[in-house]
């Protein structure tokens, strides 16, 4: 994908939307998602950074070069670059359950705080090391979409060239939005006794 499609890709996405992007490389990777997080920054609105394969120190030089006021979005709390030790194996293992009610506390401490909303992405190869919370995720990402608030946004990275094909599978159709090869697919989301249903994992 070149730069500019790049970025206007992620321009179409904000909170409200629940997101997986399949890439192959590293650099495809940054390429699009520190775009989507800065833009999430310039629309007041805290962005967490999860990381898993880069280091905390790489990915905020990535924003640094980006544009984004390193500093000064840290100091006012609108970026933080946290570890997946200190998110999706905060309590030693991956416990869907805790991890959704951290992400709900997270929104609203945001709100509270006077953002916009919260803006998330996790790199996912952490779950490649530990066959119980690969078997999770999708119960995890389906307890996401039954719980999912307007104030929240989220980007949840799949390598294709690491994750089995069909672990990548059933991550796009467990997400509302795919975004894979330069392109956004939106599954069809009805409306059902007020809450939003999309397609169920397999």
């Amino acid at each position: 994908m070149a730069g500019e499609s790049v970025r206007l890709l992620g321009e179409e996405l904000g909170l409200g939307d629940h997101v997986a992007f399949f890439f192959k490389s590293n650099a495809e990777r940054l390429a699009f998602v520190i775009p989507f997080m800065s833009k999430g920054i310039q629309n007041r609105e805290r962005c967490v950074y999860i990381t898993a394969e880069n280091s905390t120190a790489d990915i905020l030089a990535h924003f640094k070069e980006a544009g984004v006021d390193i500093d000064a979005a840290t100091a006012r709390g609108a970026l933080r670059v946290v570890s997946k030790d200190d998110t999706y194996l905060r309590h030693g293992i991956f416990e869907p359950e805790k991890m959704i009610a951290d992400l709900d506390r997270e929104v609203r401490t945001a709100v509270d705080d006077g953002f916009a909303g919260l803006r998330v992405t996790g790199e996912m190869s952490w779950a490649l090391d530990l066959p119980s919370a690969l078997s999770q995720l999708c119960e995890y990402e389906e307890e996401l979409r039954r719980r999912w608030p307007a104030q929240l946004g989220g980007l949840c990275q799949y390598d294709e060239s690491i994750f089995p094909a069909d672990v990548v599978e059933r991550m796009a159709d467990c997400h509302w939005v795919v975004v894979r090869d330069g392109n956004i697919i939106r599954h069809p989301v009805h409306r059902t006794a007020g809450a939003d249903v999309a397609p169920h994992c397999h």
